[in-house]
């Protein structure tokens, strides 16, 4: 029988759960689909023990022991998470393209659009682009099947696994941005400036773009992903940046899949 009363369990479990809201809030930044968080810290643990006066103990709700901060506990709960999702898809095995058909239609990249034309008109850009369907939409996995797509398209021998990517929502203000940072290659900066020289202005940024996403931008989803899961990134590692985005455009329900990594 437990020590405590259902009421003080009560109190324990909302504290709990107000702590888990807080961690998955920051966990969702890096895991946008997560649903919950790792708590290795059964209710009970959120007691503790407070000598107060007139010289007696009571029981406080609190964070567990061991922790120097509510801050800290939060951290430690994301940490945890995150851990487990990254060990979890260490242990992913892909399934046959068959059975996953069946489960789950594969995007197919579309390769008669009208903006590989005008694509032609700029041999020397340094961006890869695939526009790739939609299939079922859902979000954040919908955006790797499209990355996982085009990756498959662009072939070239590429080694990668696009299911080991991590991706974050961004804006379409920050994709498009001109403000660029040292240690970070934008979009922008990316079709402007690669190592090689390049004729392509602003112009030319905003033409690309506007065929790219002839319905304009305000209904664009844009995911940015971090670039540690293929040897195509690996040039740009080296020193002027690497690039991987996927744009779901609600307007036409298709994903344009953006890609850079160069070197001099």
């Amino acid at each position: 029988m437990s020590k405590y009363s259902e009421q003080d369990l009560k109190y324990a479990a909302e504290f709990r759960e107000e702590l888990h809201r807080e961690a998955l809030s920051i966990v969702r930044k890096t895991r946008p689909n997560a649903d919950k968080v790792i708590d290795r810290h059964p209710v009970e643990d959120y007691f503790q023990q407070s000598w107060e006066y007139p010289g007696q103990w009571y029981t406080v709700v609190a964070i567990p022991h061991g922790y120097s901060s509510r801050k800290a506990f939060v951290d430690s709960l994301v940490r945890d998470t995150l851990s487990e999702s990254v060990a979890e898809s260490d242990r992913f095995e892909p399934q046959k393209e068959s059975d996953s058909d069946q489960i789950s239609p594969t995007p197919t990249v579309i390769k008669d659009d009208p903006f590989y034309l005008l694509l032609a008109d700029y041999p020397d850009l340094a961006v890869e682009y695939c526009i790739v369907n939609n299939e079922n939409y859902c979000g954040y996995e919908s955006h790797r099947k499209a990355l996982s797509s085009a990756f498959r398209e662009f072939g070239k021998g590429w080694k990668g696994n696009p299911s080991k990517a991590e991706g974050k929502i961004i804006t379409v203000a920050e994709m498009l941005s001109s403000q660029y940072q040292s240690d970070k290659l934008n979009y922008r900066k990316a079709f402007l400036y690669p190592p090689h020289k390049t004729n392509c202005d602003g112009k030319d940024f905003a033409r690309v773009n506007s065929a790219l996403f002839p319905n304009g931008t305000d209904k664009l989803e844009v995911y940015e992903w971090d670039t540690n899961w293929s040897v195509y990134f690996d040039e740009g590692h080296e020193w002027w940046g690497a690039l991987c985005l996927t744009v779901y455009d609600k307007t036409l329900d298709r994903f344009v899949v953006i890609m850079a990594s160069a070197t001099d």
